[in-house]
């Protein structure tokens, strides 16, 4: 399993030398520590686009919109992604993946609810001191 922080680590059903980690440009392929189960779970959390190694096909790129892991039956086990690319949401069997790449920006990364309050009083204070502040709205930040 590789991936370029060390943050944002999970160790949710993992042994004590397989950490699950769901940071961007984590990645996993068959044969490496951890399970394809454990890794979707992950992959669920982020909340970027996902890049899918798959078996008998192109590699997919996509948001990872939803998973049935185990239920009912192991070998019925899937996951939908919309593609990056547009058309219509694939569901996908988990037997046909052979690795997953959390590739995409996480784009909630840095925007708690905690973060966004924390901002808006420094600001709020500054305003009542008298200080020149960015734009205090109550709306949304732009996207990168």
């Amino acid at each position: 399993m590789q991936g370029d922080s060390s943050e944002a680590e999970s160790s949710d059903g993992a042994g004590p030398d397989e950490t699950v980690r769901s940071d961007r440009g984590f990645s996993w392929v068959e044969g490496e520590p951890g399970n394809l189960e454990e890794i979707v779970e992950a992959a669920f959390d982020y909340r970027g686009d996902v890049t899918i190694l798959l078996r008998d096909e192109d590699d997919l790129v996509g948001y990872l919109a939803n998973r049935s892991i185990g239920r009912p039956a192991p070998a019925e086990s899937w996951i939908e992604v919309f593609p990056a690319a547009g058309g219509p949401r694939r569901r996908i069997s988990l037997a046909a993946i052979r690795g997953l790449i959390l590739s995409g920006k996480d784009v909630a990364s840095g925007k708690s609810w905690e973060n966004w309050l924390k901002k808006y009083t420094e600001r709020r204070e500054a305003l009542a001191r008298g200080e020149e502040v960015e734009n205090i709205d109550l709306f949304p930040d732009e996207m990168d």
